[in-house]
C-alpha cells in the first residue's frame, strides 16, 4: 500500500520537482520512477529487470522480441497485444504462430481477463493493460520501435499507477 499511496500522491502533484530514477529495459524503454518510491526496495533480475518491496508489491519488465516469443521474422510486434487480447483475429496467422499466440492469450485471459483490457495512447506510445486481483500486465508499444516491445507485470499496484508509469516511458 505504501507504494500505491506515494505513487498516487506523486501523480497528483504534477508540476512539482521530483528526483527520478531510471529503470532501463532497452535503449527505447526507460521507466521513470520517483526515487523516493524505491526506498526499501530490492532490484533483481529473473526473466527481466524487477523491483520488489517488502510488503509484496512488484514491478517486473521484459523486452519482447520475435525471437523470444518464437514469432516469424515478418511478424509485426505492434500487433502482438492485439492478438493476445483478441482484438485481431488469429486466423490470419500461420498455424504455428497462431498456436504460440493462442497459448499466451489463454494465459493472459486466465490471469488477467481479456475483458479487463484498457488501451491508452499518449504521443508515440500505446499501452495495452489488464488487471485482476491487484495483478496487472501491460504491453507498451512505441511507434518508432519495430524490433521489440516492453511487457510490464505488477502486483500490489493499481492499473492507474501502472499505466501512469508506462506512459512515461
Amino acid at each position: 500500500m505504501k507504494f500505491g499511496a506515494i505513487l498516487s500522491l506523486t501523480i497528483l502533484l504534477t508540476g512539482c520537482a521530483t528526483s527520478q530514477t531510471t529503470i532501463s529495459y532497452s535503449g527505447e524503454f526507460n521507466l521513470q520512477v520517483p526515487t523516493k518510491l524505491l526506498s526499501g526496495s530490492t532490484v533483481f533480475t529473473a526473466d527481466g529487470l524487477s523491483v520488489g518491496w517488502p510488503e509484496g508489491n512488484l514491478i517486473s519488465g521484459i523486452v519482447i522480441t520475435k525471437e523470444l516469443e518464437s514469432l516469424p521474422i515478418d511478424f509485426d510486434l505492434k500487433d502482438y497485444p492485439k492478438y493476445l487480447f483478441n482484438i485481431k483475429n488469429k486466423k490470419d496467422l500461420d498455424k504455428k504462430t497462431a498456436n504460440v499466440i493462442k497459448n499466451s492469450a489463454n494465459e493472459i485471459d486466465h490471469s488477467f481477463g481479456i475483458e479487463n483490457l484498457t488501451i491508452k495512447s499518449k504521443l508515440d506510445t500505446e499501452v495495452y493493460s489488464a488487471c485482476k486481483d491487484r495483478k496487472c500486465i501491460a504491453f507498451i508499444i512505441k511507434d518508432n520501435v519495430t524490433d521489440h516491445i516492453l511487457s510490464l507485470y505488477s502486483q500490489g499496484i493499481t492499473e492507474k499507477e501502472l499505466i501512469s508509469l508506462a506512459e512515461g516511458i
